[in-house]
């Protein structure tokens, strides 16, 4: 990596001074100031006082910033902007600027859990000292002017500059991290931060919320519009996990779906599961020559279609061989994210279709099909209700629509084996079908839903279809009984 690069001032530092003088008039009134805020944004003083966040909020340096299931963008005086992310636990430590770069401005940050981006102000350009962002493992400071900086689950710090050149620091050494690159400073401080191909993401904004644009170092489409990447999953354990597949990979034996938590899992830098265990007997892992297909992820849930060889054990507690060799047309679906620590206890949501593997018969007779489907929940004190209403249709003309209520809670995770199963096509369900379906809650209050699921249709179709679906909260109530 580079380690040095000249300085110029460019239209986008231009147009940060021009903003840093607008606040000169205010000199030293505020810390900074929340441009917008949505969710259960609160900021905690040393002393322990806490008080919500709504747009116009003034900060002080000594503030804490939870995002918990919210966001919130922060200006501040010299030109700067930081976008921070639902789960996030900000610091403002030290903040002082009085309209100029005179020695004395400061601006001391700490990113304790979650993740930030960062557009730098003035603070820092001449002196560069004078900025710099501590986590639990790193410590950034400023080379540039954008950045995205994440706190893995393992409490490693995963940066990416997206222009200019930002530094990474532990015990251990020092890198610089350029625009387009990536740096890693790894949970155990005896190890130094290594240059990484792993790219920080952060889920996208919900419809309607975007607040104003960053002066500098965003990334933007040829229309103007801002791109916001999504934080795949990262190794590690305590997941939810919902699957489905058929068990020997040969076609003939019976479907396979079964949901748990904690599940130690391992992701690839985009976010693709490749190794899983849900329990002491079943451990499934994507052999070389194996993809995920279907593959989708929103920074809360990830979820996809292993075909190719795969694995591990299941069932017989651990004495079972798993060794499929899964097709096209077949494979081992799952949806998988953490799962959600508090329920909701009151309250009411539809969940609609965020993503879904395609349906696929256990005996690959053919294409994989399509799924639809929503949730409606109502929260309650002891356990939720969970209505479902799915569809699955498959490319030999037989559709299956399921619908019911989960007969089975336990904290984040649902269940149901006695939806009604009915046939709206080709020869589905002649005489009868049955279904299983294993799924959780994931996020702060319940913000995703996970399910996978069998479908048994005995005859004439003589056929069993297994696959998993991702769902999000809308935050729209369910309608009231007419």
């Amino acid at each position: 990596m580079n380690r040095t690069a000249p300085f110029r001032m460019n239209k986008s530092a231009l147009t940060l001074a021009l903003i840093s003088a607008a606040f000169a008039g205010n000199a030293g009134a505020n810390a900074g100031r929340i441009d917008f805020s949505i969710g259960g944004v609160v900021a905690t003083r040393p002393d322990g006082a806490q008080r919500p966040l709504a747009k116009g909020a003034e900060l002080q340096s000594g503030d804490t910033i939870r995002t918990n299931d919210g966001r919130a963008q922060i200006r501040f005086p010299d030109g700067a902007y930081v976008s921070l992310q639902p789960n996030t636990v900000f610091g403002v430590k030290e903040y002082n600027f009085d309209g100029k770069a005179d020695g004395t401005e400061r601006g001391f940050f700490s990113l304790l859990k979650g993740a930030m981006r960062a557009v730098t102000g003035l603070i820092g350009r001449v002196n560069r000292s004078a900025y710099e962002i501590t986590t639990p493992t790193a410590t950034v400071g400023i080379r540039g002017t954008g950045g995205l900086i994440v706190v893995l689950p393992d409490g490693s710090t995963l940066i990416r500059g997206s222009s200019g050149i930002w530094s990474l620091s532990n015990a251990s050494g020092s890198i610089d991290v350029p625009a387009g690159t990536s740096g890693l400073a790894p949970a155990n401080p005896n190890e130094p931060p290594t240059e990484t191909s792993g790219i920080p993401q952060v889920p996208p904004a919900p419809p309607g919320t975007t607040g104003p644009g960053f002066i500098a170092g965003d990334q933007r489409t040829s229309t103007g519009n801002p791109i916001i990447p999504v934080i795949p999953l990262q190794s590690g354990s305590g997941y939810a996990a919902a699957v489905a597949f058929e068990y020997s990979g040969a076609g003939y034996g019976s479907p396979y779906v079964y949901g748990t938590t904690p599940v130690d899992a391992v992701f690839t830098a985009t976010g693709q599961l490749t190794d899983a265990i849900l329990s002491s007997y079943d451990h499934y892992t994507l052999q070389a020559g194996g993809s995920n297909a279907d593959f989708g992820t929103d920074g809360i849930l990830a979820w996809g279609r292993w075909i190719g060889p795969v694995g591990g054990t299941y069932g017989c507690d651990g004495a079972c061989g798993f060794n499929p060799n899964y097709t096209a047309n077949t494979g081992l679906h799952y949806v998988i994210g953490m799962p959600t620590p508090v329920m909701p206890t009151t309250g009411s949501a539809i969940f609609t279709l965020l993503g879904a593997t395609s349906p696929t018969y256990t005996d690959g007779r053919s294409a994989p099909g399509t799924f639809a489907g929503s949730l409606e929940v109502l929260f309650g004190a002891s356990s939720p209700t969970v209505t479902m209403a799915f569809s699955v249709a498959m490319p030999d003309g037989n559709k299956y629509l399921l619908n019911g209520t989960a007969d089975s809670y336990s904290g984040a995770l649902f269940s149901a084996s006695s939806l009604t199963v009915t046939g709206a096509g080709g020869i589905a369900c002649g005489s009868g079908c049955s279904s299983n379906v294993q799924g959780f809650f994931s996020g702060a209050n319940a913000s995703r839903a996970g399910v996978a699921y069998q479908i048994n249709d005995y005859y004439p179709a003589s056929a069993n279809i297994v696959g998993a679906a991702a769902f999000k909260n809308t935050g729209v109530p369910v309608p009231a009984p007419q």
